[in-house]
């Protein structure tokens, strides 16, 4: 695996210097039994359909700067632990309402799951256990993955049928990035019913580890590059310099804290 020198500011200005992809949001989605907003998070996020056919939760506002959602997301996706986050252009003919009026302009946007459930809104089932089959093998994959970038505050869906884990609301990530880098803690997100030691078991945790070490430099690069401005942005190059360097480094400490977490 090819190792990149993170002191170099030529290694994000090569890749910026080819621009960023926005995708625009075209209308306002329509779910069928849940709301396409949520005015209670500290983002507001709303649902907009957008021009390849998919529907994003756009946020225009993040405690680390939207470059934490987009930098996290797209590793998310890269490992299989999460929905990608791309960069959405919301224009006033899409515009909702004024509701969402936050919204304008270019945001973040995170692929919506159907089918799946904030964690946060699931209760347990009479007996105290898990009112959905948790999957092992995603649950480790998600444990293992905040851990990896120290999520704060971080959020997970359930799949309603089957029982799939996957990492949201990633806006609290990297406010701590410093060289060398701390060791990680275990980040146990957690889902009512599910007991601590589900996905704990070494089959699964040996994969989740080899998806996230089989992440090379030059992914984490194109991770933190290609990224909007501005003050909600909060992506100066030195920052994700230093982001992308912590990110790679903390890859290379996970192995020992998550064995330590996993059953013999």
């Amino acid at each position: 695996m090819d190792t990149l020198n993170w002191q170099d500011p030529s290694l994000l200005e090569n890749r910026d210097r080819a621009g960023y992809t926005v995708l625009e949001a075209l209308t306002a989605a329509s779910f069928a039994g849940r709301p396409r907003s949520s005015p209670s998070s500290h983002a507001q996020p709303s649902a907009y359909v957008c021009v390849d056919g998919r529907t994003y939760w756009l946020k225009g506002r993040a405690q680390q700067g939207l470059v934490a959602e987009l930098i996290t997301g797209r590793l998310a996706a890269a490992v299989g632990a999460g929905p990608m986050a791309r960069i959405i252009r919301l224009t006033e003919p899409a515009l909702a309402d004024d509701s969402d009026r936050h919204l304008l302009g270019v945001v973040l946007g995170s692929e919506d799951r159907p089918g799946t459930v904030n964690a946060k809104d699931l209760a347990p089932a009479a007996d105290g256990s898990s009112a959905v089959p948790v999957d092992p093998a995603t649950r480790a994959l998600v444990v293992a993955f905040q851990t990896w970038l120290d999520l704060g505050d971080a959020q997970v869906l359930v799949g309603m049928t089957d029982g799939r884990v996957m990492s949201i609301d990633h806006g609290d990530c990297f406010g701590r990035v410093s060289q060398p880098a701390a060791p990680p803690e275990v980040r146990i997100t957690n889902i009512p019913g599910v007991k601590p030691e589900v996905g704990q078991e070494a089959a699964y945790v040996v994969a989740a580890l080899a998806k996230i070490e089989a992440v090379t430099d030059d992914e984490i690069l194109r991770a933190v590059t290609q990224i909007p401005s501005g003050d909600a942005w909060n992506s100066p190059a030195d920052r994700r310099l230093r982001i992308g360097g912590w990110v790679a480094e903390r890859r290379g400490t996970l192995r020992g804290v998550m064995e330590s977490w996993m059953l013999p």
